[in-house]
């Protein structure tokens, strides 16, 4: 019986931070940047700019058109960023972090779905326990040296 060696599987495991492709958000300034990622996160969502709107008005309790969206995504009107409350509901209408992914670009932070916050805590506890573990050999380090 001959046994078949394992092969590499042909599809890429899915991205733990998700993140548009540069081509579709690239921008010099994050308002445009913020703009561009609403207007594809719009189209990848499936629902309507009306669907959108009424959702984010029942998320909200506060009257958002399709007209104040349009305005929203328009790289070219700078006068109507869109409020941090509105970019929420917007996330949470359409299930697309990677809007806020692309708002966090420049700071060093990034979005992650809630399920992975486990194993960052467990990453950061190993980490202290090693710092921990390390503070115990420097200390016996010294004792033994104050002690021979």
């Amino acid at each position: 019986m001959s046994r078949r060696r394992a092969t590499e599987p042909t599809t890429t495991p899915a991205a733990v931070v998700e993140r548009f492709d540069a081509e579709r958000v690239r921008a010099t300034r994050t308002s445009v940047r913020i703009a561009q990622a609403m207007t594809e996160a719009i189209k990848d969502c499936g629902k309507s700019r009306d669907e959108i709107a009424e959702a984010m008005s029942q998320v909200l309790g506060e009257r958002v058109t399709v007209e104040v969206l349009y305005q929203y995504s328009s790289p070219a009107n700078e006068r109507n960023n869109i409020p941090a409350h509105r970019l929420m509901a917007l996330v949470a209408v359409t299930g697309d972090v990677r809007i806020l992914n692309a708002a966090l670009q420049d700071t060093g932070f990034i979005a992650l779905d809630r399920r992975f916050e486990p194993l960052i805590r467990r990453e950061v506890a190993k980490e202290r326990m090693e710092q921990l573990r390390q503070e115990v050999e420097n200390a016996d380090a010294e004792w033994k040296a104050a002690n021979s």
